[in-house]
């Protein structure tokens, strides 16, 4: 009896540590993707800047909008005169494409990839779709029986790339966060024959902070419009170069 009640207590306590090491396993944010060699000290190789892509949606009414992102590549300025041509660089590729449910990151948002890069200046961001059949889909809910599956077509896109023109650095030492904003709700467009396409409309904000330091509680993008009342021409007029200020916290501007 003594033996057995050993043994219970000596596999317990395997247990116990085998489920320790499980939790242990998690691939920390900073390796995901990581192009870094040599020594890394907090997370940051010395030399290299860290580069963190989200991607995020703004509610909408779609229960699904699906897509499959094959690659994204950046694009590195060139220098003096030579700034406008450059040259492509892929930060993240996916073999079998990364499916994502875009309604699903509704304010939330998703980790796409994590590198240590040298620094440079970008001056755009090309997001890769794959163009299958099947690789595009969205749901439409209604009543029961109403509900539907429709394919979406995606346009010569996924061959070129979505381009979004977002200037970014990479600083030696310091962390750029890039937050890719896709508006499902509106890039999704019914035509005349009842077919679905996708036009995206994506928006890009970008922070910038060394490594340690904390982004201001509630950090993210303020977008809008400034526009007045015509009361002789019933609705809003917007006003053209408005100048517009914050005021009531911290803020980060790039």
């Amino acid at each position: 009896m003594k033996k057995y009640f050993k043994f219970v207590l000596l596999l317990g306590i395997i247990l116990i540590f085998l489920t320790g090491c499980v939790s242990d396993l998690v691939v920390p944010e900073s390796d995901l993707n990581s192009e870094a060699t040599g020594d890394q000290e907090d997370g940051i190789v010395p030399g290299r800047g860290t580069l963190k892509i989200y991607l995020t949606d703004a509610p909408g009414d779609y229960s699904e909008v699906n897509i499959m992102i094959s690659k994204i590549e950046g694009h590195i300025a060139g220098d003096g005169e030579e700034e406008d041509k450059g040259s492509w660089k892929v930060l993240k590729e996916w073999s079998g494409g990364l499916p994502v449910n875009l309604t699903e990151l509704e304010d939330v948002s998703m980790l796409l990839a994590s590198l240590e890069l040298e620094p440079n200046k970008y001056t755009q961001l090309r997001i890769f779709l794959m163009g299958g059949e099947e690789d595009a889909w969205i749901v439409i809910e209604g009543l029961e029986e109403l509900t539907s599956t429709e394919p979406l077509e995606i346009p010569s896109v996924y061959q070129t790339g979505i381009k979004l023109n977002h200037p970014f650095e990479i600083v030696a030492g310091s962390i750029t966060k890039l937050t890719i904003d896709f508006d499902a709700e509106k890039s999704v467009v019914k035509t005349g024959n009842g077919k679905y396409k996708l036009k995206p409309v994506i928006h890009v904000t970008s922070e910038t902070y060394s490594e340690g330091e904390e982004l201001p509680e509630g950090s993210g993008s303020v977008s809008g419009s400034v526009s007045y009342y015509d009361s002789l021409s019933p609705g809003l007029i917007g006003i053209d170069g408005a100048s517009v200020s914050l005021s009531g916290g911290e803020y980060i501007f790039v």
